[in-house]
């Protein structure tokens, strides 16, 4: 089977810090490994996907994003049309609609986010997790609307070799944003002083606008803290033995379609304590790889209780729940349905 993912034109692929689109780059990786002729499209700085073709995407500033997927259609439309799927996570649409509007229809479009355009057509849409396949659903999408949860390279994400179960201190890691709730992060360092807390995440070096004007406001805020450590826009790296060092990710965010940071943190034999709220509840097997918290008491309360959690535990679900293994098997699925000219 050839496939041709298509992500969006914003970041290199794989990512060279934070950014959900690594898991364009573990899917391509994980497909290859499944025999899967890929086609990947990135901007300037991406990698060639192993036994796969790279083809050059160009990259628009935000607000004109649009233009490089319309470049896409019009000059590399002939090798969209040789693959058996194209397999877009777009964030306007234009090659997903296209193709169905004037091609075979055989494309798939993952959304990132909750909220599906109004221009999207409502044909072949794939969510992230049970609670993304609901929302976009209730937005009118088909029933028939499929669904395939995320994950992560865990042979990259493990534990560390020399010193697997070493912990200390609480990490929250993600954009500065307002939907992550980083101000109950913030507010839970404050309530335990003698507790180390790292913030870290994109704080808008790479994004919109609003990324960095928000990064301000909380890096302020968190300055004001001396339990409070600072880390921002770390490379992946960095990032992985962040995860390694913690005794557990806290991550307060509300209505995510999946939370990329949640599995990476328990394939790093970390436990994470996340909302009840959103896809989380899909992620974590409560008591055994973290806690789910509906409130600023419930995060404190787990906290104090994070020491009953086995880090390896939380390994051991990772590697057999969330490796890009599986998410690559059940993508080519669906592949396979929309090759055979299924449409849902």
């Amino acid at each position: 089977m050839r496939v041709a993912l298509l992500p969006p034109n914003i970041y290199t692929i794989p990512p060279r810090g934070y950014g959900g689109e690594i898991m364009v780059w573990d899917l391509a990786c994980g497909l290859a490994e499944l025999g899967v002729e890929v086609e990947l499209f990135g901007i300037a700085g991406s990698q060639c996907p192993p036994k796969g073709r790279l083809h050059y995407m160009p990259q628009f500033p935000l607000e004109l994003f649009l233009l490089g997927e319309r470049a896409v259609w019009h000059f590399s439309k002939h090798i969209l049309d040789e693959c058996d799927v194209v397999h877009s996570w777009s964030h306007s649409g234009y090659v997903h609609n296209s193709i169905h509007f004037y091609g075979r229809g055989n494309s798939l479009q993952t959304l990132w986010g909750t909220l599906i355009p109004a221009h999207f057509l409502r044909r072949n849409l794939c969510g992230w997790s049970q609670f993304h396949r609901q929302i976009m659903i209730q937005q009118g999408a088909p029933e028939t609307t499929r669904f395939v949860h995320g994950g992560c390279d865990t042979q990259k994400y493990c534990p560390d070799s020399e010193h697997p179960y070493e912990k200390d201190g609480f990490l929250f890691l993600s954009r500065m944003y307002p939907s992550k709730r980083v101000e109950v992060f913030l507010s839970l360092a404050k309530r335990f002083p003698n507790e180390r807390f790292v913030l870290s995440g994109s704080f808008g070096k790479v994004g919109t606008p609003d990324h960095a004007y928000y990064g301000n406001i909380y890096r302020q805020y968190a300055e004001k803290l001396s339990n409070v450590v600072i880390e921002a826009d770390v490379s992946e790296e960095r990032k992985i033995q962040l995860f390694r060092s913690a005794r557990a990710v806290i991550f307060p965010s509300l209505a995510e379609a999946f939370g990329l940071i949640l599995v990476e943190a328990l394939s790093c034999a970390c436990p994470v304590i996340a909302s009840r709220d959103g896809s989380f509840p899909e992620l974590i097997r409560e008591g055994e790889t973290g806690f789910l918290a509906a409130s600023l008491q419930d995060f404190e309360k787990a906290i104090r209780n994070v020491d009953a959690l086995e880090p390896k535990r939380c390994r051991e679900d990772a590697v057999k729940r969330w490796d890009r293994s599986r998410v690559a098997a059940d993508y080519l699925k669906v592949y396979k349905d929309i090759a055979n000219n299924e449409f849902f």
